[in-house]
């Protein structure tokens, strides 16, 4: 697939992040001052229109609409006219030097300083030749001459259909096969030479969608966020019979703020059906078809397998030889499946680039492996894997995991409940091994136990082990997991994750779990939330009232958050440990926060367990300068967390001590601010 960019100078408007700890103007009024009716110019510069026309022509609509910024909050102000100069009148304030303004007008939108809140809506309308009115974000800063000259915030994405089929096209969607954030809440700062959008993570879209009609020979537009798509793109087309045709590229693209990403002539294929399932025998029957690799699939009903014995679909992550399909749970539960075998298993054996499984509920499944890895959900996988539960079930194998033995890709919004996980190298409750990214994802539950077994083994809540993969700067990230509960066992074992090499762990909660290793090993370790930090980053992450260890058990090292940090290049930063009770020996490798420390313990606290005192922060610290801005053990400094340096971690996000920290005037310990992300580098 033929890919380059087309240098694009076209008018947008998105909304920027806006830090937590800053007052947001809002729609509210905030001030006195009297509005005016005002005029502001717009279109004089190059960049300033919004509209595409022939030959990339662009300029602004008539009844176009923007919103303009003063001390009072949100204003809109409109155009009576179009063309690539025109002017907007509105009401605002007239005293102020600057004026920062947003296109398209959005009602909700904010601003705190230059940094605008917005909208980018991954449902969009088609329009030929163009995108549609009203979309593409762009933002603009005005003094006193009352001058906007807009700038681009959003990427565009651009496909010429040749369409011979029979059947209308109703839809498109687009989206990276990274599961990148394309579209959502977004953040743009209207003082940057360069604006760019960034999508706030909670409220990420990962693919973008254009509905309506579609005529052979037009050209149409996705407007998506600037992203890095390392694993290539899909474009999937619909016609209203609701067969689809996909076409999937694997080279690496970059969507950049102001430019056209040119896809070319997509010429579609065949269209192929989408497979509904409502029954136990009709599943089997599909994954006994020659074309299920590549086939879509509907869940219609709730299935139980019955215990019968299920072959996996697909055997690996290599094309032709797993899954790539979309395997649509629709909310469904599969009960009773029951798996085993060699080599990778799961539902899926393994899932190839382009792959999504999303929105399916296993319950009482039964896996069982005696090879690479094992999984619920599958084995081995390049895909997405997104809003996926599983409980009530038991996985086993070498290297093992609730939803998945191996995630190379993304792991999204799945929870685990009451599951029985052994490996006989690695456990995690989402997966063992995680080279690509888990985000918002959950283990809990009386009854779940994580066990690996052996003399290296590792085993973690979420992951037993983390990693960036080929230095892909957006892998080995776990970010906004959280884990109660959960009996942790291995020789390297954390509340999330067992050992953390080259990735980064942050925003991530440890609540009310044992964490133990049953081994004769002298290099156990374990922690709260890590047992060991080869070159990775633990950031803004806590453990509550977590057992580390165990009456008359030896270890190496055990600490609160991590048990043993261990290079220059390992980071713990702003994290605190409550009430987590270390138990048993582990010489003087035995602290709050980390066990062991020859690396960077930044702002962090720690409060002991009632009747405990003889914990320090950090047991043995051979790097003594590698301990800064931090609360010593029964201290109450706390304003001191605030001031540590910046952090950029494995993934190019920026962490600030200050803005990770939620501090009260009343003296009670500082909390973690659950709302704050870092502020997006590469990610």
């Amino acid at each position: 697939m033929k890919k380059y960019f087309i240098p694009f100078l076209i008018l947008g408007t998105s909304m920027l992040y806006s830090c937590t700890k800053e007052e947001i103007i809002s729609d509210i009024n905030s001030s006195s001052a009297e509005k005016v009716k005002m005029e502001f110019k717009a279109g004089i510069d190059a960049l300033s229109r919004t509209v595409l026309t022939t030959n990339n022509v662009v300029e602004w609509e008539e009844d176009d609409a923007i919103s303009l910024f003063d001390s009072n909050g949100n204003n809109k102000f409109t155009t009576s006219t179009g063309g690539s100069s025109v002017t907007f009148t509105g009401s605002a304030q007239n005293n102020l030097e600057i004026y920062y303004a947003l296109y398209p007008y959005n009602a909700n939108a904010a601003i705190s300083g230059s940094v605008i809140t917005t909208t980018l809506p991954a449902e969009q309308v088609s329009f030929e030749g163009s995108f549609a009115n009203m979309l593409n974000p762009s933002v603009a800063k005005s003094g006193s001459d009352k001058t906007l000259a807009f700038k681009n915030a959003c990427a565009l994405v651009k496909f010429t259909l040749q369409y011979t089929g029979n059947n209308a096209i109703k839809k498109v969607m687009f989206r990276g096969n990274g599961g990148e954030a394309l579209a959502g809440t977004i953040h743009i700062d209207a003082l940057s030479a360069t604006p760019s959008a960034t999508v706030e993570a909670e409220f990420a879209e990962t693919e973008v969608t254009l509905s309506g009609e579609f005529t052979s020979g037009k050209t149409y537009y996705f407007v998506t966020a600037p992203a890095e798509l390392k694993n290539g793109l899909s474009l999937v087309f619909y016609d209203n019979s609701n067969k689809e045709w996909k076409r999937l590229g694997s080279n690496p693209v970059t969507l950049t703020a102001g430019h056209i990403l040119d896809l070319g002539t997509v010429t579609t294929g065949e269209f192929k059906e989408v497979v509904h399932i409502s029954n136990a025998d009709e599943l089997i029957s599909w994954a006994a078809r020659t074309d299920k690799l590549t086939t879509d699939v509907v869940l219609d009903a709730d299935i139980d397998m019955n215990d019968q014995a299920w072959t996996p679909v697909g055997s690996s992550m290599t094309a032709g030889e797993g899954y790539s399909g979309n395997f649509d749970g629709n909310g469904k539960t599969i009960t009773n499946l029951t798996v085993s075998g060699t080599g990778n298993v799961g539902f899926f054996g393994g899932l190839a680039q382009g792959a999504k499984v999303h929105d399916v509920i296993f319950s009482n499944a039964k896996i069982t492996g005696d090879g690479s890895s094992s999984g619920v959900v599958a084995g081995v996988s390049l895909g997405i894997i997104d809003n996926c539960n599983v409980n009530n079930s038991i996985v086993s194998g070498n290297n093992a995991g609730a939803i998945t033995g191996n995630n190379s890709v993304q792991v999204n919004n799945c929870n685990v409940q009451d599951v029985t996980i052994n490996g006989n190298y690695l456990a995690g409750g989402i997966s063992a091994y995680n080279y690509g990214k888990i985000e918002y994802c959950t283990v809990s539950g009386d009854n779940t136990q994580i066990k690996a077994t052996g003399s290296s083994s590792r085993a973690g809540g979420i992951v037993a082990s983390n990693s960036e993969e080929n230095n892909v700067s957006t892998s080995g990230r776990l970010l906004k997991c959280a884990v109660e509960k959960a009996n942790i066992s291995g020789v390297w074992a954390g509340g999330i994750a067992g050992e953390n090499a080259f990735g980064t762990v942050a925003q991530c909660v440890v609540d009310r779990s044992v964490i133990i290793h049953e081994s004769g090993q002298n290099s156990t370790r374990l922690g709260g939330v890590v047992g060991y930090n080869a070159r990775g980053e633990v950031v803004a992450s806590y453990s509550a009232y977590t057992t580390v260890g165990a009456q008359d058990l030896n270890s190496e090292a055990m600490g609160g958050i991590v048990g043993y940090n261990y290079s220059l290049s390992a980071y713990v930063y702003g994290c605190y440990s409550t009430h987590v009770s270390l138990l048993g020996n582990a010489g003087n490798n035995i602290g709050a926060i980390a066990g062991y420390n020859n690396g960077h313990v930044t702002s962090c606290y720690a409060v002991l367990p009632e009747n405990v005192s003889d914990i320090n922060l950090v047991g043995n610290n051979i790097a003594t300068s590698g301990i800064d801005h931090c609360v010593e053990v029964g201290g109450n400094n706390y304003t001191e967390l605030e001031n540590a340096s910046d952090l950029t971690v494995t993934d190019g996000t920026v962490w600030k001590a200050a803005e990770i920290w939620e501090i009260t005037a009343s003296g009670a310990t500082p909390t973690i601010n659950v709302n704050y992300i870092g502020e997006a580098g590469t990610n």
